[in-house]
């Protein structure tokens, strides 16, 4: 079977600059945040044995969400100028790794992510392949397919463990299925994306109505059902338009346009020399050891076996 890994590269590269403290190169630069990518890349590499890798980023600029609704994100403070700064190492470092980097302008990488996985996913009539997501932004469990499509979400500490989400998590830990993530995201909003929901409707309540009703739209159908509590109805009825909005604003555009070649993401089209020589530009020798096999490596490890 082929494993597809798709990396969140900003939800990576903003956990790797909070996670590393300040490190510089010889020269002064500051790279705490590329050292800590790259890491956590080559780690993510190491421990899901994938065949085909791919990066999706943010780009500059407003994205639908923010054009449609101003206050998308709005709470968010600009970025920190010492990781701004690193944003272009980091890309160099996956560019060395000949891993695609996707970026497109008005979209979000969590819409880029969705798109190819839902290509990769199509491709599965034909195909064996699994998508695995890897992101600390668990927005993209919506995105979960049996287990053909699973989101990897990375250690956070000492403390935890890595957590793969497939239907079944999901289901154990929210009471849901991963496409009503999106209907609860509309009841209870999100705060870390201000995403406002119905103003007074919690998770609890959220997640009673959808596994009542199995979606916003029927909640809204049904809004004259007994089960619904005439203090919940009011609410309900008051945020109506706010509710679709911010299903809207939560829901992952799978159909973003994009050119997605598969051979470009084979792992082992790779010039490994490459790799190690900007990793020792960067002081990162201790990251060569985990380097993945190349083109060249694979073959001579083929006539051996």
């Amino acid at each position: 079977m082929s494993k597809l890994i798709l990396i969140d590269g900003n939800a990576l590269l903003h956990r790797a600059y909070h996670a590393y403290p300040p490190l510089t190169t010889p020269k002064g630069e500051l790279v705490n945040a590329v050292y800590g990518f790259s890491s956590m890349l080559l780690s993510v590499l190491e421990k899901l044995s994938p065949t085909h890798v791919a990066v999706a980023w943010d780009l500059k600029g407003p994205t639908f969400r923010k054009l449609e609704y101003d206050e998308y994100k709005a709470n968010r403070g600009p970025m920190d100028e010492d990781l701004a700064t690193q944003i272009d190492r980091t890309k160099e470092v996956v560019e060395s790794l000949n891993i695609p980097q996707y970026g497109v302008e008005g979209f979000e990488a969590d819409d880029i992510i969705g798109t190819i996985s839902r290509l990769a996913f199509e491709k599965t009539q034909d195909d064996e392949i699994q998508v695995v997501i890897v992101t600390g932004d668990r927005d993209s469990l919506q995105l979960i397919k049996e287990k053909k499509v699973v989101v990897y979400l990375p250690i956070q500490n000492h403390h935890a463990q890595s957590v793969v989400f497939d239907e079944d998590k999901v289901k154990e830990t929210y009471g849901l299925s991963p496409r009503q993530i999106i209907d609860l995201k509309s009841l209870m909003g999100d705060a870390s994306d201000n995403i406002p929901g119905v103003k007074g409707v919690g998770k609890v309540t959220a997640t009673k109505l959808i596994q009542d009703f199995g979606s916003l739209t029927n909640i809204y159908k049904n809004i004259e059902d007994p089960r619904i509590s005439p203090r919940v109805k009011a609410m309900l009825l008051a945020d109506k338009e706010m509710a679709e909005q911010s299903y809207h604003l939560a829901e992952i555009n799978t159909e973003v346009p994009l050119k997605l070649s598969w051979e470009d993401c084979l792992l082992t089209n790779y010039d490994k020399t490459k790799v190690v020589s900007l990793f020792e530009e960067l002081n990162f020798k201790s990251l060569v050891a985990k380097l993945p096999k190349d083109s060249w490596e694979k073959d001579v490890q083929d006539i051996f076996i």
